[in-house]
């Protein structure tokens, strides 16, 4: 056989259409990629390579529906993609993978024609991520809810360790899963927030940037800085270092509500008692405000501080009050002398169920998902009930569309069996 029919012969092959091709240019990038392909598509393509090499494979091939590229060598990750844009059909979907980590850039890049950017080190939990967005980009588009029925939930404890992100956490999944409503959790502690911690997944980026540049946030940002856990439920958590001060802007609470509601029927927000101009505004805009308290004196005292704040700045917002471990007979205090001293009815007894809980720690699941039949979980149901919310739509998966791989998290790591 010829040089030239052998080189023909290598072009009929590559031609035949894959559903997926990928080029990457590291050892790391490449065992990510090549072990997330391989659950996610039937017969997957890798390659070594950049932007140069795909384009020239693209030449003689067929396009794949989804494409990986490796732009970090790239001397302008944003031309090489409007390149790869221009050599692809509409229906393809690209993902860059690049070393620069900043906002500006993933924009230029999700502009110039890329479905989604990925930070090396690439993560499977993050291409994960990227390759179920490629799915939902091709699904039709729901229609906003009207801005007076987004729910607003903020949620604060009156003392650490009284339960409120664990709620916040099962409230937030209650309404997605079970309510079938889009919901996204965000938690505004940003140094100590254990959101990400309990769902078992990695912080993610930007929330510190949207806080403090309120300017930076829109739709491409807020896509940027979500996990989407599934497809009716994000997550906005991050893990900033302790060596230098976050300096809140107010005003970036209406910007990252506002673009939060364009595609969302419910924000629940963990509240840290800290960072109090934010905590004021996050009161204000709330439609709703969820105190979560201990039957003790301690939380008697400071239910009352924070209950007296959230008069102050936001006096026609509904609040309810939560007692967690209420069930418990050793609290220091009796529900009748709690109500009774504070001034304001206690809504909800969370039951105490210490064995349920220690159960469920170490899942990296919301305790509704994995002790579904708990009673604290039949309380916060009661819970969801009450929040009043659009009825959501049911919608039609699209034809031929493969199926997810099922997504693992920190405490499975993609295990194989």
């Amino acid at each position: 056989m010829s040089v030239a029919d052998r080189v023909l012969e290598h072009k009929a092959a590559d031609a035949t259409a894959a559903e997926c091709v990928a080029f990457v240019g590291d050892n790391q990038t490449h065992s990510v990629v090549d072990s997330v392909l391989r659950e996610y598509f039937a017969e997957p393509l890798l390659k070594d390579g950049g932007p140069n090499q795909a384009i020239e494979f693209l030449s003689a091939s067929v396009p794949p529906s989804v494409l990986i590229v490796d732009v970090s060598e790239a001397t302008s990750p944003q031309t090489a993609m409007l390149s790869l844009r221009a050599a692809t059909p509409e229906i393809t979907k690209i993902i860059g993978i690049g070393s620069v980590n900043d906002i500006a850039v993933y924009r230029e890049i999700v502009e110039s024609g890329a479905t989604d950017y990925l930070v090396k080190p690439v993560t499977e939990k993050a291409l994960v991520s990227a390759l179920n967005r490629t799915e939902e980009s091709n699904e039709p588009v729901v229609p906003e809810v009207a801005q007076e029925e987004k729910a607003r939930i903020a949620v604060i404890g009156s003392r650490g360790g009284v339960g409120a992100s664990t709620l916040a956490v099962n409230l937030a999944w209650i309404l997605a899963e079970e309510r079938k409503h889009k919901t996204t959790l965000v938690d505004l502690d940003l140094e100590f927030g254990t959101v990400a911690l309990s769902l078992d997944i990695e912080p993610t980026r930007g929330l510190r940037e949207a806080l403090e540049n309120p300017a930076r946030v829109d739709g491409l940002f807020i896509s940027s800085a979500t996990a989407k856990l599934t497809p009716n439920f994000a997550i906005m958590a991050t893990e900033e270092n302790l060596t230098s001060e976050i300096n809140y802007n107010p005003n970036a609470v209406d910007a990252l509500f506002e673009a939060l509601g364009r595609t969302n029927d419910a924000i629940v927000i963990d509240v840290p008692r800290a960072a109090y101009a934010v905590r004021r505004r996050v009161f204000e805009v709330a439609t709703e405000i969820l105190l979560v308290t201990e039957l003790s004196l301690c939380g008697l005292r400071d239910s009352l501080r924070l209950l007296a704040g959230i008069r102050e700045v936001a006096p026609e917002t509904p609040v309810r009050i939560i007692a967690n471990r209420a069930l418990n007979t050793k609290q220091a205090m009796e529900l009748r002398d709690f109500q009774r001293a504070l001034e304001h009815k206690v809504d909800l007894l969370l039951p105490d169920e210490p064995k349920v809980f220690n159960a469920s720690a170490n899942t990296g699941k919301p305790l509704a998902q994995s002790h579904a039949k708990a009673k604290v979980c039949k309380v916060i149901r009661k819970l969801a009930r009450d929040i009043k919310l659009p009825e959501p739509q049911e919608k039609k998966p699209a034809k031929g569309k493969k199926k997810a791989a099922k997504k693992k998290g920190l405490f499975g790591l993609f295990r194989k069996g």
